[in-house]
């Protein structure tokens, strides 16, 4: 089985579920069959009952928009892993909607045929990246509680103003900025996030603008702020390019995370910024608690 059969095989095997057609579905997955979703698990049989039921009550047919498709094709097994979109009609008084989750399916050799022996469900999507995030907060080990040493570094002696803290997590380095009188914004898609954050502007007495959105999306503005920092939050060209315009003459930008490329953020900022500091160091992370390499950058808007 190639490339584009398995993807052709799978993606008819996911359709015809959900279009309830029972006798594809009993076709193409084999007797040891495995579905698993939720936490819950699901044979052969079980699987056909569910579908079965569906039918019963007069279910409208579901659809799938498909991304991120990888398979791994073996001599007995083939893995088809895709990211979909499923869109669920309403049904009764429940309104129709979306959700995103990643569907893994395994074939095994049968004789001269495939058969599917399992088929996994899992969140996908913000709000699978939200719950990752939601959980590492619920728990605050392996990370740095306190304020970032280089943006720590970059503000003393400067003038406050605005400041947006991208991806801010439980807040350590908003509620210091604010703390140095920073009217401070901070953006991040973990709720529990910005749970933390909040509490800790209240137990301090300081006021903490905090936002819970997904950065890709959220309007940084043009010309708004005074301070942007990027303090372990990713390497995305597309994000660094928003918040260079975000900033207002004489902003001033701050990163710190994991290297990948020595001198691309330099080469982001190469017209209309001054670059006062673009280390690549070894050093402990903020994150991980272990020596890593590092870049730690900084530019001021001219």
């Amino acid at each position: 089985m190639d490339e584009a059969t398995l993807k052709a095989k799978s993606h008819r095997f996911i359709d015809a579920f959900d279009h309830l057609d029972v006798g594809s579905i009993a076709d193409a997955i084999g007797p040891g069959f495995v579905w698993f979703e939720y936490g819950r698990f699901a044979d052969r049989e079980t699987i056909l009952k569910i579908v079965q039921t569906r039918i019963d009550r007069h279910a409208a047919a579901h659809s799938r928009t498909w991304s991120n498709e990888r398979v791994y094709i073996g001599e007995s097994s083939a893995v088809f892993i895709g990211d979909a979109i499923e869109h669920v009609p309403a049904e009764g008084e429940t309104e129709a909607f979306d959700k995103e989750g990643w569907n893994t399916l395994v074939w095994v050799r049968d004789g001269g045929a495939w058969k599917l022996a399992h088929w996994q469900w899992q969140r996908g999507g913000i709000d699978a990246e939200r719950e990752v995030w939601n959980e590492r907060f619920r728990h605050p080990i392996g990370f740095k509680l306190e304020p970032n040493q280089l943006l720590v570094d970059s503000v003393k002696g400067r003038k406050p103003g605005t400041a947006l803290d991208l991806l801010m997590g439980q807040g350590r380095n908003a509620v210091y900025l604010a703390k140095q009188g920073w009217r401070v914004t901070g953006v991040d898609i973990s709720d529990e996030g910005i749970r933390i954050a909040k509490e800790a502007a209240t137990r301090n007495k300081l006021k903490l603008e905090a936002i819970e959105a997904d950065v890709d999306h959220w309007d940084l503005g043009t010309d708004k702020w005074d301070l942007v920092t990027m303090i372990y939050a990713g390497d995305d060209a597309k994000l660094v390019e928003r918040a260079k315009r975000s900033l207002k003459k004489g902003g001033l930008f701050v990163y710190e995370g994991f290297h990948s490329r020595t001198g691309a953020l330099a080469e982001l900022f190469k017209g209309g910024f001054k670059i006062l500091r673009n280390d690549v160091v070894d050093d402990i992370a903020d994150f991980g608690l272990r020596k890593e390499k590092l870049v730690r950058f900084v530019a001021e808007k001219q």
